[in-house]
């Protein structure tokens, strides 16, 4: 009958003997100018320690690798005169107003949309509030976004902002 003792494999002197000659290699190798090594500089993936954030440009820059580009005015209105869009058309894009800016880079947009009941023949309204990310704050309370679907950055944010589609220009309390 087999028993735990009698089990043959690696104890830690032989872990040890093993992390002792790695050692020697990597020692070797480094030294001989075979491979360098270079550190990274701290903070670049966002975190010192576990769980402690930063919050710098450098940190912002390699943690989130990607933001929607911003088109400049002009080539916005002459594209427009010609009749096409500068941007793609994006799956599950939604038009919305901006109720709330009062967080840093999230906004809140109200969706709005029709349902039809088949029922009744009538068509009622719903809508739904939809937290985006806004990396340069360019949308404003009032202003009409067009917002994408995203990799989810929050809790309750997985959209982004494409493109501020009208400025709000009355005042913001009345």
């Amino acid at each position: 009958m087999w028993t735990p003792h009698q089990q043959r494999g690696l104890c830690g002197r032989h872990f040890l003997a093993a992390g002792a000659v790695l050692l020697v290699v990597a020692q070797s190798i480094f030294s001989e100018g075979l491979l360098s090594f270079v550190s990274a500089p701290t903070g670049t993936h966002g975190l010192l320690a576990r769980g402690t954030a930063v919050d710098s440009a450098t940190a912002r820059s390699v943690y989130w690798r990607w933001v929607e580009p911003t088109v400049p005015e002009e080539l916005v209105e002459s594209a427009k005169e010609e009749g096409f869009r500068l941007r793609p058309t994006y799956s599950h894009m939604k038009i919305g107003y901006v109720v709330s800016d009062k967080q840093k880079k999230t906004r809140v947009a109200l969706i709005e949309y029709y349902l039809f009941n088949a029922k009744y023949g009538g068509w009622y309204k719903r809508s739904k509030k939809k937290h985006f990310h806004d990396e340069y704050e360019l949308s404003k309370l009032g202003d009409v976004v067009l917002i994408a679907p995203y990799r989810k950055r929050s809790n309750m944010k997985w959209y982004r902002l494409i493109e501020v589609m009208r400025k709000n220009d009355a005042p913001e309390h009345v």
